[in-house]
């Protein structure tokens, strides 16, 4: 797995009340065994949010919302 693998998978498991940037070091820390620096996981992190995966909320990350086939159908087509 990748770093922004390790990093959806640890936001996701913190989805309700959001996840913090420390809360995702622990995660995969405590999973994965891994321990990595703030900075790689700062760059992770804004890169998902950059290609709309996650988003941030004040110091908290997020799952982006899914896009329902009708909405990803219109934003492609337009509302014809």
């Amino acid at each position: 797995m990748t770093v922004d693998s390790w990093v959806m998978v640890a936001v996701a498991a913190g989805a309700s009340k959001g996840s913090s940037l420390r809360d995702v070091q622990r995660y995969i820390d405590e999973r994965h065994f891994e321990e990595l620096a703030v900075d790689t996981l700062e760059a992770a992190l804004a890169a998902l949010v950059a290609a709309g995966k996650i988003y941030q909320d004040g110091e908290r990350y997020h799952p982006a919302k899914r896009t329902s086939k009708e909405d990803a159908m219109k934003q492609l087509f337009g509302d014809g």
